[in-house]
């Protein structure tokens, strides 16, 4: 008897110190999201070809579609720069033009993302961890919120104009 309560507490302990682990624990989520999008975007195209004019009518309404992204992911310095610290975007406003990329740099001790709202598949940063940059290029004027995956409470705007 004694043996199996201290296995369950052995158990118990490996799957806290798991769920604690730090910056592996934190990268794990991000890479299950970013592989599913193509998975989930499969299935979303093949009744759209059976109904074109609705997937139109759909993309122009709503141009924060994934097929449709106004940006992706960039791994180029940007133009424009934005720093994260004390669990803010600063400036909370950035502008930029069409083509620009802008880069967000994490100054804080914990992980952070740069995530368009509504293109959240196509127009992210990796999870940033402290020191380390990302960037998101912009190919269509428009106002763009973002915000931080892991704290959604972190929140600001783009201005893209042509």
């Amino acid at each position: 008897m004694s043996r199996t309560r201290i296995l369950s507490a052995i158990i118990v302990a490996m799957f806290a110190a798991a769920a604690c682990g730090g910056t592996a624990a934190t990268s794990a989520p991000t890479a299950a999201p970013q592989s599913q999008a193509p998975a989930s975007e499969a299935p979303a195209s093949a009744p759209a070809a059976s109904a074109p004019a609705a997937s139109e009518s759909a993309a122009a309404s709503a141009p924060a579609s994934a097929a449709a992204a106004p940006c992706a992911a960039s791994d180029t310095a940007g133009a424009v720069s934005v720093k994260i610290a004390n669990f803010a975007f600063d400036p909370a406003t950035v502008k930029a033009k069409v083509g620009d990329t802008i880069t967000w740099t994490n100054s804080d001790s914990t992980g952070h993302t740069a995530t368009i709202k509504g293109n959240e598949a196509a127009c992210t940063t990796a999870i940033l961890a402290s020191g380390k940059s990302g960037g998101i290029s912009f190919s269509a004027a428009g106002t763009y919120d973002f915000f931080c995956k892991i704290h959604p409470q972190m929140t600001g705007k783009t201005e893209v104009t042509s």
